[in-house]
Parts: structure tokens; C-alpha cells; sequence
């Protein structure tokens, strides 16, 4: 019988169902049906299913997942404590475990079910579930609420996909040197309290509104990766080594980065503290170099877009790279509002075949420029440049601009398509060629 679980015999009622002719039909079903069936329940529920009848005695001790969750009734932190001690020691090496869930909500426990993080509960089961070579691991506690990760790296030949939510992330937990199975990395409102994010294994990051440390920047050092998402991150932006392998990426910085200016990153605002803004790197010795487009130079598909005021993209392109390998760009209001940025990136991409520009509300985003890049200094690169969308709510002033400075660099008006939001319709986009100026 499993320690901590009341757990109940058949009734008189089933047996005698079962005496009067009644089948099994589950439990004739084959081992490995069961056992994925048992890896969808919740732990406590899928320990249960040993009373059901002989064959279930021991099944769930070899089912390929674990999912550790709370539920209500669960009024005792000691008890559930002890159940999922018992529960991963018992584990042992009966069977591989393919993944581990650990989703810990408030809404699930009645007691404070952070006292299972502050006594370090939570820090012995997650090397536990390292310890039986979990091929996925997932680690969610509640939204807006965090937990510290320990100060241990994590060592396994196994782990090849990891997913974190809601956790305080530190050097040594980021540094997947341990880890040279791991493909993939999911992190959702995780804070990044990391020097370096390490891995030379790791094919695919996604961080989606996660906080990077406010002081000196992150490094991100991922050789293999082929797809980087960052999403809504803030914080001060990381530093993005070359990426050789990269294929996709798709950026978006939130307003409340640290690489905020309130001026848009002009240098004009009047604070001493930025240095001029678009020269500001941090305290971290860097600041006459390019902080992240040098990291996406090698890929094929890219989209950057970042709330206004957030300068580290406009002031990359003081030491833009040559995108040898991108056809298809996608750009937002940071980078249209000045025409000469989008000029920069054209000069700096050859292999250019599809351009987006996505245009918000004008009374939200006024057109600035600073001057800080000569279009006339380096010849027009994108030859191979076939289609150019602009998505926008209305065709003003903005739009014009555009349009004006793609024709003065040589790019057909007929290559140009506006999606103009249909507001009269509530919905969808009206479609518009261009084929001259009025």
C-alpha cells in the first residue's frame, strides 16, 4: 500500500457486479495504452488505480510520465511532502521516465504551498527527477509568483526538452554545459538572474515576458540554435552572440526595458544619465559594439518590433551586420518612423525577398528621425526584393514616406502592397497596389 494515500478496496456492490458476468474491458487493454493513460493522470490519482484490481498493482510505478500537481484536499504540507518523497524514491529505476510535470498553484493546495519552495522541497525534487533521467521537464508555479531554481547545475545525458514558468533563474542553472541532450528551452515569466545563458547543444529558446537583469547584460551563447523567440522580454536587453546556425527569430522588447529612453533614443532628451542614449551599452566595458542584430546575421526569417523608446536596435544599426542569408523581414514602428533605419537594413540584406512593415496608429507613434544614418553611404543591396507589405489602420503621412524613399532606392511601386485595416467593415484588411503618388 503507497504511504500518505488513504486509498479504498473494491465495493461488496463491484465485486458482486464483477461475479455476475461484469468484464474489465480497461484493464484487458494493452501495457502500453495503460501506461500512457497513467502518465495523463495526476500523480495521487494515478497511485490510486493500484486497487482497481491485480495487473494495476504496480503499473503506475512504471508509466512513462509524472505529473505532480496539488488538488484540493490536500490540507497538510507534511503529507504531500512525504507522498512526493515517496512517490520519486519509489520511482527508482523501474521504468524510463519520458517526462515530469511540477505544477504548483495556489488555487490547488489548501495550505501555503510556497512553504514547499521556501524549505527547499521543491530543489530536492527537481534533481530527484534528474537523478531518473526524465527525458522532459516542466516546472510551473503561479503566474506572477516566483520561485528561486537551486544554485546547482543541472547535470544529465538524458534532459532534451526543459520548460519553466513563474522561477527565478540563476548562472548556474543557465549553464547547460551538463546538459548535451537539451534541444529545447521554454521560459514564461521567468526571471533571467544569469550572467550567461549557456548551451552548445540547444536548437530552439523561447522566452516569453521574461525580465533580464537590470544592470549588466545577459549572454546568450547558444551555437547550435536554429529558432530564438523572445517575446515581450524586458529588462536590459542580453547580449546576443553570433548565432551560426540560426534560421528564425522573432524579437519583441517590451517599454519597460532598460534600454529605454523617453526621447526614443535620440540622445536629446536632456539626461545626463543615458550618455546619449544610443552609445549607452551599461557598465559592462561594450558599449562601441553592436549589442544584439550581430547575433541574428546568419538567419533567414526575422521579425524585431519594440515599443517606442526603446533604442538597443536603432542604436545597433550604428554597426549594422550584413544579413548574407535573410529573405523574409518583418519590422515594426520602432524602425519605420525613421525611413533611414529601414534604408540601413536593406543596404545590409542581398538575399532580401519579402519585406513587412507593420504600422500602428499614427497618434501613438509621431514620425522622428536623428540624422544618425547616411542612406547615400553604401549602395542598395536587396536586388532580389519581390514583395513589400505595409499593414497599417490608415494610409497617412507615414505610409507616403515610405513609399517615397523604397521608390527613390529603386524598388517598383507595383512590388508594393498596402493592407489597409477595413474600419467601416470592423474587420479584416482592404488591399491596396500602389501605382503612384496623388
Amino acid at each position: 500500500m503507497f504511504d500518505g494515500m488513504r486509498l479504498q478496496k473494491r465495493s461488496k456492490d463491484d465485486e458482486a457486479s464483477t461475479a455476475c458476468g461484469g468484464t474489465d474491458r480497461i484493464s484487458g487493454l494493452p501495457e502500453g495504452v495503460l501506461h500512457h493513460v497513467l502518465s495523463l493522470l495526476p500523480a495521487h490519482d494515478a497511485v490510486r488505480t493500484c486497487v482497481l484490481a491485480r495487473r494495476w498493482r504496480h503499473l503506475w510505478r512504471s508509466a512513462p510520465g509524472i505529473r505532480i500537481t496539488g488538488v484540493k484536499g490536500w490540507r497538510d504540507a507534511d503529507k504531500f511532502v512525504a507522498f512526493v518523497d515517496r512517490l520519486l524514491s519509489l520511482r527508482g529505476s523501474c521504468a524510463p521516465v519520458e517526462s515530469c510535470k511540477m505544477k504548483f498553484d495556489a488555487g490547488d493546495f489548501d495550505f501555503d504551498y510556497f512553504l514547499l519552495a521556501k524549505k527547499q522541497h521543491v530543489s530536492h525534487w527537481i534533481m530527484d527527477a534528474v537523478r531518473l533521467n526524465v527525458q522532459v521537464f516542466r516546472l510551473s508555479f503561479a503566474e506572477l509568483e516566483s520561485f528561486c531554481l537551486p544554485h546547482l547545475p543541472l547535470v544529465s545525458q538524458h534532459l532534451v526538452r526543459l520548460e519553466l514558468a513563474c522561477v527565478d533563474a540563476n548562472d548556474s542553472i543557465l549553464d547547460f554545459s551538463g546538459c548535451p541532450a537539451l534541444v529545447v528551452l521554454r521560459m514564461k515569466y521567468c526571471f533571467v538572474n544569469a550572467g550567461k545563458l549557456l548551451s552548445a547543444s540547444l536548437k530552439k529558446l523561447i522566452m516569453i515576458n521574461c525580465e533580464f537583469r537590470r544592470g549588466n547584460r545577459t549572454r546568450i551563447s547558444l551555437p547550435s540554435l536554429v529558432s530564438l523567440e523572445l517575446i515581450r522580454c524586458y529588462g536590459r536587453t542580453p547580449l546576443l552572440e553570433c548565432i551560426p546556425s540560426l534560421e528564425r527569430a522573432i524579437v519583441s522588447l517590451a517599454g519597460y526595458s532598460e534600454d529605454y529612453c523617453i526621447d526614443g533614443g535620440t540622445g536629446d532628451c536632456g539626461d545626463d544619465s543615458c550618455e546619449g542614449c544610443r552609445y549607452y551599452y551599461g557598465s559592462d566595458g561594450n558599449r562601441n559594439n553592436c549589442v544584439f542584430l550581430k547575433g541574428l546575421s546568419e538567419a533567414t526569417h526575422v521579425e524585431l518590433s519594440a515599443c517606442p523608446g526603446v533604442f538597443v536596435f536603432n542604436r545597433d544599426l550604428k554597426w549594422c551586420p550584413i544579413f548574407t542569408k535573410l529573405k523574409t523581414l518583418l519590422l515594426d514602428e520602432w524602425c519605420v518612423a525613421d525611413c533611414n533605419a529601414l534604408i540601413c537594413f536593406l543596404q545590409h540584406s542581398p538575399a532580401l525577398e519579402k519585406l513587412t512593415l507593420q504600422l500602428y496608429m499614427a497618434s501613438q507613434y509621431p514620425v522622428k528621425t536623428d540624422g544618425r544614418y547616411n542612406p547615400l553611404e553604401l549602395p542598395f543591396a536587396s536586388h532580389h526584393l519581390k514583395i513589400v507589405e505595409i499593414k497599417c489602420e490608415e494610409v497617412d503621412g507615414r505610409v507616403h514616406k515610405i513609399l517615397s524613399s523604397l521608390n527613390t532606392y529603386g524598388i517598383p511601386l507595383n512590388h508594393i502592397e498596402i493592407q489597409q485595416t477595413n474600419r467601416s467593415s470592423g474587420s479584416g484588411y482592404v488591399n491596396l497596389v500602389c501605382t503612384g503618388f496623388s
